[in-house]
């Protein structure tokens, strides 16, 4: 039976020719003529009536009945179901007078689900939520969000924002979200397109090819191709240019981390160099670098820049009629600085701050920079650029850095320990002198000119500042009569020289004698070159 159940044997009703036990829709009993007991039928009749219309259920996809259902409780049973709910899928349970009866639903019927505040209707087969957005849409041809869709624009939307976000695992699904384009072949479009006013500014995506593609445009109809990653190999090209990537730095050594001379710290007189390529302006200064790599300067401190990086750095003889920009990382205060002829004030503030000048076109030779805070004033990082804008710093490698240092200024190299030994071997060539051929491992910028730590002569083991030189053939330390002068030989070159300890009366052994050169720890030879 479809709806009500029967409690009776079947019952018979002429209308006109037909005979019908039950009425077409919700199978309620009919009344026979003649019939004994006409009252169990009618009752029967208002009980069914009573449990379908408005018919509103606990629960539906109930498997298993309640274990204490309360008269007239009324449930739609789900797949699955067991005990007294048992191949009863999709009927309408009713607790009725102490038992379980079930009307099998027709299409169409509507039912109010108390638990989840919803509506359902029975299609025939399931009971589906009514009312509400479907749980699948298939095969639509348009859809128009605020906005009418047509055949080239299937899907419009006109609105102010769109959320999308992942399902989660807890909600049967991964946790990640994918938006997937697809495209038939290589050389059509599968893009992003930008507009203002329809007409578009930017395309991202796989513009006619299969490489990753970032265009823009300034009118909508010419466009220009600003990145593209080759999808075989990664690479990136940017075929109209690439600003704000870290300029070349005119500077050596700007973070002040090459430090030949061995300089503390401190006091630096004018002309005197302490860290690498940098030297005490007028007035002299005060420099100390912090762990961090912060300087903190009072004073003038110079840095002379050859005019020989012109031609490498922007292709021009000179720097005559560049604008430089000059730029440190987070200066506890404003900085003033020179560069050239021209004047600057770089402001205080955290990050890269920086000032620009145009040099005059007479300046044509070296140029020289100038940090000159009255007070202490603490910074990181120096960079002089050309151009009109500071671009990030980049450090440069310390083995290079020093390599790039030693063109103006190199010690002689020694080993370890004390007293140390100079590395190359030197020969008493006359009474007078003792040579040492040499040969440096970076050509210096110029001829340079010898300068020590104003060492003296041992006549034995060296300590201090003080040198000696042991002669191996003869087993023997060398002693000095007179005054030590120590030159170079003439002819000496940028990459190669000869060494030259003179003494002012003589020195002991004999002509020939070959052996090697000690020092005392705080002894050194260097060669400088600095402009």
């Amino acid at each position: 039976m479809r709806a009500c159940p029967r409690r009776f044997s079947a019952l018979s009703y002429q209308r006109k020719i037909h005979s019908m036990s039950s009425t077409s829709h919700l199978a309620l009993p009919l009344l026979a003529a003649a019939q004994a007991q006409k009252h169990v039928t009618h009752n029967e009749a208002l009980a069914c009536l009573d449990a379908l219309v408005q018919l509103a259920v606990r629960e539906r996809n109930r498997t298993v009945p309640p274990a204490a259902p309360e008269e007239g409780d009324r449930y739609l049973v789900g797949a699955g179901a067991t005990g007294a709910f048992a191949a009863r899928e999709g009927h309408v349970a009713l607790f009725d007078l102490g038992s379980w009866r079930f009307f099998m639903p027709n299409p169409g019927w509507l039912a109010y689900v108390e638990a989840e505040d919803l509506f359902v209707v029975f299609d025939g087969d399931e009971w589906k939520p009514f009312g509400v957005a479907p749980d699948a849409i298939d095969n639509l041809q348009r859809l128009g969000l605020g906005t009418t869709a047509d055949d080239l624009n299937r899907l419009s939307a006109k609105l102010n924002a769109a959320l999308f976000t992942a399902l989660n695992t807890d909600e049967g699904g991964s946790g990640d979200l994918r938006f997937v384009l697809n495209k038939s072949a290589e050389a059509r479009v599968l893009s992003q397109l930008y507009q203002r006013g329809y007409s578009g500014r930017a395309e991202t995506g796989l513009i006619g090819n299969d490489d990753f593609g970032i265009r823009v445009s300034a009118d909508g109809s010419e466009w220009r191709d600003a990145l593209r990653l080759d999808h075989r190999t990664g690479v990136a090209f940017f075929p109209s240019g690439l600003a704000n990537m870290p300029g070349a730095n005119v500077l050596i050594n700007s973070a002040f981390l090459v430090n030949q001379r061995r300089f503390p710290g401190g006091a630096l007189a004018a002309g005197i160099y302490g860290f690498d390529r940098w030297k005490g302006g007028p007035g002299g200064c005060v420099a100390s670098l912090a762990a961090d790599g912060a300087m903190t300067l009072s004073g003038a401190l110079d840095q002379v820049i050859d005019v020989a990086h012109a031609a490498a750095e922007f292709g021009a003889a000179s720097f005559a009629g560049a604008t430089l920009t000059l730029s440190v990382e987070d200066p506890s205060d404003p900085l003033p600085v020179v560069i050239g002829s021209k004047a600057a004030t770089i402001s205080a503030g955290s990050g890269r701050r920086s000032a620009s000048v145009t040099l005059d076109g007479t300046e044509t030779g070296n140029i020289t920079v100038r940090l000159l805070p009255s007070g202490p004033c603490s910074f990181k990082r120096v960079k002089l650029e050309v151009g009109a804008y500071a671009t990030p710093w980049a450090g440069v490698p310390l083995d290079i850095e020093e390599l790039r240092c030693r063109r103006y200024y190199q010690r002689l190299a020694v080993s370890g320990g004390a007293p140390a030994i100079v590395g190359a071997l030197g020969q008493r060539v006359a009474s007078t002198n003792i040579d040492l051929p040499w040969t440096l491992p970076v050509p210096m910028r110029a001829d340079p000119v010898v300068t020590t730590s104003a060492f003296t002569w041992a006549n034995g083991f060296p300590a201090g500042n003080q040198v000696g030189f042991y002669n191996n053939s003869g087993s023997a330390w060398i002693s000095l009569s007179g005054a030590l002068t120590v030159t170079t030989l003439t002819g000496a070159g940028p990459s190669a020289f000869v060494l030259r300890l003179q003494a002012g009366v003589s020195f002991s052994g004999v002509a020939g004698a070959v052996g090697v050169l000690y020092m005392g720890n705080q002894a050194f030879i260097a060669l400088q070159a600095e402009l």
